[in-house]
């Protein structure tokens, strides 16, 4: 039995330079520069992007008073190797009306976080959608090497039973670039060990512009992609530029942390958790573990014997105060092995 009807399905991710996650990256940059300074700093910090100018709106609490216009500008053109642009800042002061929750140790607000992990080779996610952020970070790595493409991308895969039925890629290329020449190589540097039945590279000729020149980028949009690709149920609430007492994020790995490491330790072959809060209370107002195993009693005792899912025990036990979050901005949060989140414990 599978939980998730993940014979057929279609997956995609995006590179750096695609402006939603533009967007995303500064939004997570400037809650590492905050974090960096006050581990108190309290953000939830959104960025717009568009023909060249950068909006950066949300809330912060902070002892610490940041530059916050000169390193979004400085951390744009590290991403897209562009510098003109105009930043606006409109961040403004936390409410006390939300801020006092966190303070007594609940939530911050009312929500409903999803978690997922299933047995395979691919870090315990779906295999498209391991491939498809593994392909463009392989993309990414590879455009710092040469000008043959420039930031902005997709990447799409169509699975059926674990196998590539069609893999779509486009890059973003300068108007003279040597399309087939491009095409070649990625298939020689990008694809070398992949099969798949169908590949499309660059099917339209015309991705010269890209980026918030393109079109305009939104934090948070691509949540699809920092999940798991479309293929669970997704609570909602956006993971970018906010710090750890906010349940969308922390709960979301929460749940992840404990999906996998009950499918690690052998107790199911797949398992979705889900954990619901609501605004001012400490404890979950609802817990859930669903697995492909018929003793769910059993891993439910499991999971609430192991596992503390009041707000401040997640910030500790994932030690979520004392990462860098920008990385998790690309490729997927739940790609990296190295992610506190990702550590597989004996249970």
């Amino acid at each position: 039995m599978r939980l998730i009807n993940n014979h057929s399905y279609t997956v995609e991710s995006v590179l750096k330079g695609h402006p939603d996650k533009i967007c995303d990256q500064i939004s997570d940059g400037l809650l590492d520069l905050y974090l960096s300074l006050d581990k108190s700093a309290r953000t939830a910090i959104e960025c717009l992007g568009t023909k060249g100018t950068l909006v950066i709106a949300g809330e912060v609490n902070s002892i610490q008073n940041l530059a916050v216009e000169q390193y979004s500008k400085e951390l744009y053109k590290e991403i897209t190797n562009q510098e003109q642009i105009t930043v606006l800042n409109l961040l403004s002061q936390q409410s006390e009306q939300l801020g006092k929750p966190i303070n007594d140790g609940g939530a911050g607000d009312q929500g409903i976080m999803y978690g997922y992990a299933c047995n395979n080779d691919y870090n315990f996610l779906p295999f498209g959608y391991w491939l498809v952020n593994m392909l463009a970070k392989r993309l990414d790595e590879y455009r710092a090497t040469t000008n043959l493409f420039l930031a902005d991308g997709k990447v799409q895969a169509i699975i059926s039973d674990d196998r590539i039925k069609q893999l779509t890629i486009n890059v973003q290329h300068s108007a003279d670039a040597d399309l087939e020449m491009m095409r070649q190589l990625i298939q020689k540097e990008i694809l070398f060990d992949i099969e798949a039945e169908n590949v499309i590279i660059n099917r339209d000729t015309g991705f010269i512009n890209g980026g918030f020149s393109n079109d305009t980028g939104l934090t948070g949009r691509k949540i699809a992609v920092d999940t798991y690709g479309g293929i669970i149920p997704h609570g909602g609430g956006a993971f970018s530029g906010k710090d750890p007492t906010k349940m969308d994020r922390s709960a979301a790995y929460m749940c992840r942390f404990v999906a996998k490491n009950i499918v690690a330790n052998g107790y199911a072959k797949e398992c979705l958790v889900s954990v619901a809060y609501n605004f001012g209370e400490e404890n979950p107002a609802m817990l859930h573990v669903l697995t492909d195993s018929f003793d769910s009693r059993k891993i439910m005792e499991i999971v609430k014997r192991n596992f503390d899912f009041r707000p401040q025990a997640i910030i500790e036990r994932l030690n979520l105060k004392n990462i860098k979050y920008l990385p998790t901005s690309t490729y997927g949060h739940f790609t990296n092995t190295s992610y506190p989140w990702e550590k597989i414990e004996r249970i």
